[in-house]
């Protein structure tokens, strides 16, 4: 997935309601942007960080610019715009680069299933099999010095009720899979956060036990370009940390 036009580069300077963001231009323009994830954003939006957004041709926003990336640890990029994910997912899908979902006709994101409650990030079909293909994303944005993401990177109760889903759709037939979309280029291995969220972690693990799928996927990302790179190992220890607490 390219850029349609060239990012613009600033520095942080406020991050507020979760969606917006104050940014330094230049020392004389600030600007601001929208950010297009409400997460808790942990280690990716420090005062001072350099951070590039892009400028959106819809006259009708409010928000002309968006934050796309932020770099962190010195070196590394962090994707922060959610909203391309699924759409990298597909371009990834169509190029056959993914193995777990290689054997399937079609793709579609946003489905809200019949007779249900449940919204499913990506849903795929064979059209010779009446068995569905189900997929949750998360994104992994909070990572460590010795190249671990983590995930949540706070208490969140969108992410267990996707789990739950998951779980349910197992339980009913189908594939269901947990993907770990890894938007920080730092990272190497996946680990569920115990320590920020016991309850997720104890879900995670019986999600595992019913059968319900996980696989995680690195970005690359460049100022230019941003596409699925490679797979990378999730780790989920057997015992949780006797102690949870936030860090």
């Amino acid at each position: 997935m390219k850029f349609t036009g060239e990012l613009t580069e600033a520095v942080l300077l406020k991050r507020y309601d979760r969606i917006l963001v104050d940014v330094a231009v230049s020392k004389k323009e600030i600007r601001t942007i929208y950010c297009p994830n409400n997460g808790l954003l942990r280690g990716c939006d420090s005062l001072g960080s350099r951070i590039w957004f892009s400028t959106s041709l819809n006259p009708k926003r409010k928000h002309p610019y968006v934050w796309e990336m932020v770099e962190v640890d010195g070196s590394h990029l962090v994707l922060v715009n959610n909203l391309r994910s699924h759409d990298l997912i597909i371009e990834a899908f169509e190029q056959n680069l993914m193995p777990e979902l290689v054997g399937y006709d079609e793709i579609a994101k946003d489905q809200l299933l019949d007779k249900s409650n449940i919204v499913i990030d990506l849903a795929l079909k064979n059209f010779n099999s009446n068995q569905g293909c189900y997929v949750m994303v998360e994104h992994v944005t909070m990572g460590d010095e010795i190249h671990r993401g983590f995930f949540p990177d706070a208490p969140h109760t969108r992410s267990l009720k996707e789990l739950n889903d998951l779980i349910d759709l197992k339980i009913k037939g189908h594939r269901a899979i947990l993907f770990f979309l890894v938007q920080h280029t730092g990272i190497d291995r996946v680990f569920p956060a115990d320590h920020v969220d016991k309850q997720y972690g104890l879900l995670l693990r019986e999600a595992i036990k019913v059968g319900v799928e996980i696989c995680a996927y690195r970005l690359a990302i460049s100022l230019t370009e941003i596409k699925i790179d490679k797979s990378i190992q999730v780790i989920i220890p057997k015992k949780l940390p006797l102690i949870s607490k936030p860090i």
